[in-house]
């Protein structure tokens, strides 16, 4: 006898030793930390509201508080998982030996009789290995967890924590997914389908088993009605109802390069565990009409899988908001953004930054240059200028015509007057982010590195708000799930460049529109840009502004430098599909805006009201003879009109 009592006295020594050591090593609970364990999903919104990404990690989950979840579901959920949930201190004894009966008889183990609040404990608190250290500790966990949370707070954490399928993690989140509307607006009838789910999702989700989910639901009716949660005839008439379930939606293929843009920024701010783990409700500058304004315009241009690529970036110059991007064909092919990780050569769409530092060097728009062909010594050698494909200019012409044709003659004699330092030094200020090296060749737009869509956007956007430049943006506000403000973008302006300078070069790029190598981006309303073509025909750009939207467009081939000589039967040129697809997008926005001119723009256009029509002969730019047959009508200012008459013809 004295042995085995020995042996007894050993045996609860031990138990109790380990039990000691097991609720030594339990974690700290309490209800607030228990409340805010778990990954939540960020949303992302467009400007208007509209939800057009959610990002998550392994778990998709959108927290809510215990008083926007229906009372029906919370019933629903009691009566099917855990019947004495309000009865029992986190474990109920009695299912657990109803379930040791149903293990013995079957000669199996069969991990049952787990309430509700060990099912939170074992999602929070342990690795889900089935073993009898396990099930202690769980024990253990379930009973402190209950005397420091109260049952609404269990509750609800397991309504926030657990698996419905299809992705999806709490009552929240397979409420948006299965039914299309917030957890606080289900139906009784949705209720219980949620709460039937639980138990197997793979087997109970209506996207998995319609049939299935639809058993179980009517089982999770019957239970409530046992239980009293509804009467008999509310079972019955809830049971009748057909099982609907929301179409599956995909936002992920709205704005893929925008949405991206913004994860990325969000990134660098907030690191990726806050992105992807932390709840965010991200309110971006996504415009979604001006959005399908531009896919569809490069769609409709160049949509043939053959066609080159367009990356299209819109922007609103007087507060830099991004309202819409293009970044490539095809987000799920490359996930490389051309608007703003491409740096391509930009052509004469750099010149504007030559008219500027010129202007505020003192030069103007009627300057007189020689457009022949030029050579000048640099450091490297000589620099030789053509214009464009070898034309021979005889004569000269102002600076304002030479905008209007891009003459790359006039603008090299201009860079060595101004110097490429102060061009460096205007582009940089204006927005332009890339490194550019002051080498004379900037003047025709060739950068070392290149220049991405939207810092042109930007740049150009200086321009157009009387030399105002604000940084471009794609958010607004980041707040987290409860609403509370973590992030406010604000508009910081500068006065990049004197407003004189930039209203009289805004002049001569509405001339290029109207008269000039831009035609083919011609509105029926006052618009100014500029059109780039790099040599080979590899690079082609537009980038201008009307109203309060500044764009810019390209078009090329992302892997390389591949000539363009054959796209649908011509050389792409910046005034060839870039215009056209600047038209597109612009004239589409423009059409759902109000329709009218800002009024600074109708200052810009009245310069035209000066002017004179002459005739010009496109091939020396001087005014056209009786024998010119490549002529061109258009309206200049009278100090540009050129002095001389054609001899060529």
């Amino acid at each position: 006898m004295a042995a085995v009592l020995t042996a007894l006295a050993v045996v609860l020594l031990v138990a109790g030793a380990y039990l000691y050591h097991l609720s030594s090593t339990l974690p700290h609970l309490d209800a607030q930390s228990v409340a805010s364990v778990g990954a939540r999903t960020s949303i992302v919104y467009a400007s208007d509201g509209t939800q057009i990404a959610q990002w998550h990690a392994e778990q998709d989950r959108t927290l809510v508080p215990y008083d926007s979840i229906p009372q029906a579901l919370t019933q629903a959920v009691v009566a099917i998982e855990d019947q004495r949930f309000y009865q029992h201190n986190g474990v109920d004894l009695r299912a657990v030996l109803r379930a040791a009966r149903a293990d013995a008889g079957s000669g199996a183990y069969a991990q049952g009789g787990s309430t509700i609040t060990q099912q939170v404990v074992k999602l929070l608190f342990t690795d889900g290995s089935r073993t009898i250290g396990r099930k202690i500790r769980e024990v253990l966990l379930a009973y402190e967890l209950e005397s420091k949370a109260d049952k609404r707070q269990v509750l609800g954490t397991y309504l926030n924590l657990v698996y419905f399928g299809d992705g999806c993690y709490g009552v929240q989140t397979a409420s948006e997914h299965y039914f299309g509307k917030s957890v606080a607006d289900l139906s009784l009838v949705e209720c219980a389908t949620l709460a039937g789910i639980i138990r197997c999702p793979a087997r109970y989700a209506p996207t998995a088993d319609i049939d299935a989910s639809r058993t179980r639901r009517d089982l999770v009716l019957t239970k409530m009605a046992e239980v009293g949660d509804v009467d008999d005839a509310g079972m019955r008439d809830a049971q009748a109802q057909p099982l609907k379930v929301a179409s599956q939606h995909d936002s992920s293929d709205i704005a893929p390069y925008f949405v991206d843009y913004v994860k990325r920024e969000l990134i660098k701010r907030f690191g990726s565990d806050e992105v992807f783990k932390g709840g965010l409700r991200v309110y971006t500058t996504l415009d979604l009409d001006t959005q399908r304004a531009a896919e569809k315009s490069a769609q409709s241009a160049l949509g043939k899988k053959s066609d080159p690529s367009v990356a299209i970036v819109c922007l609103n110059h007087t507060n830099g908001r991004i309202a819409a991007m293009v970044g490539g064909k095809d987000f799920a092919t490359s996930q490389f953004n051309l608007a703003t990780q491409a740096r391509r050569q930009p052509g004469s769409a750099f010149k504007p930054f030559v008219l500027v530092a010129a202007l505020e060097s003192g030069y103007t728009s009627h300057d007189v240059f020689a457009a022949t062909p030029y050579s000048v010594a640099v450091k490297d050698g000589v620099w030789k200028v053509q214009n464009y494909e070898n034309e021979v200019v005889s004569g000269s012409m102002s600076l304002a015509a030479a905008t209007t044709w891009s003459v790359n003659a006039v603008f090299a004699r201009l860079i060595m007057k101004v110097g490429p330092q102060k061009v460096v030094d205007v582009a940089k200020a204006m927005g332009i982010t890339s490194v550019v090296e002051p080498n004379p060749a900037i003047a025709l737009g060739g950068i070392s590195q290149g220049l991405s869509p939207l810092e042109m956007a930007s740049a150009y956007g200086t321009i157009a708000d009387n030399g105002v430049h604000v940084e471009p943006t794609a958010i607004i506000k980041v707040t987290d799930d409860s609403g509370k403000l973590l992030f406010e973008t604000e508009a910081v302006k500068t006065q990049a460049i004197p407003r004189t300078v930039a209203r009289n070069v805004s002049a001569m790029l509405h001339d290029v529109v109207e008269h000039g190598t831009g035609q083919g981006a011609r509105l029926s309303t006052w618009a100014a840009g500029k059109t780039g073509t790099t040599q080979g025909y590899r690079d082609a750009w537009f980038v201008g502004y009307s109203g309060s939207l500044c764009t810019a467009v390209w078009v090329g081939h992302p892997e390389g430098q591949v000539a363009m000589t054959d796209v649908r039967g011509i050389s792409v040129t910046g005034g060839s599909f870039p215009a056209t697809i600047w038209r597109g997008v612009m004239s589409e926005v423009l059409k759902k805006s109000s329709g009218t001119v800002a009024a600074s723009d109708s200052d810009k256009a009245g310069v035209s009201s000066r002017r004179v029509l002459v005739t010009i002969c496109t091939d020396t730019y001087m005014l056209a003879g009786p024998d010119c047959t490549n002529t061109i009508q258009m309206y200049l200012d009278p100090k540009d009109v050129p002095s001389g008459t054609c001899t060529k013809h």
